[in-house]
């Protein structure tokens, strides 16, 4: 069943078309079959957006030109930061 679903079918969907043909089987065993050989589903995650950008806000310069290389230290410091959870949410 997961080979026929070009690798994509988990425990649960497994699970259930197992059950629709008549075999009683718990997902627990299903889970450890699949571990034990190396099998897993396809996991598909949201995309969280983070920022929404101000078309009518002033664009920063860039300061560093693309350039990260330093020729002493403690004069360049460059970072990013693309997703920062908080507490607030």
């Amino acid at each position: 069943m997961h080979r026929e679903s070009d690798f994509t079918y988990g425990v649960p969907r497994i699970t259930a078309e197992l059950r629709e043909t008549g075999e009683r089987i718990n997902h627990k065993r299903i889970a450890r079959v699949m571990r034990s050989i190396g099998l897993a589903g396809v996991r598909l995650r949201r995309r969280h957006r983070t920022t929404v950008a101000d078309p009518a806000a002033a664009k920063a310069p860039d300061l560093i030109g693309r350039d990260f290389t330093a020729n002493e230290p403690n004069t360049k410091y460059v970072g990013e930061v693309t997703y920062l959870p908080s507490a607030g949410g």
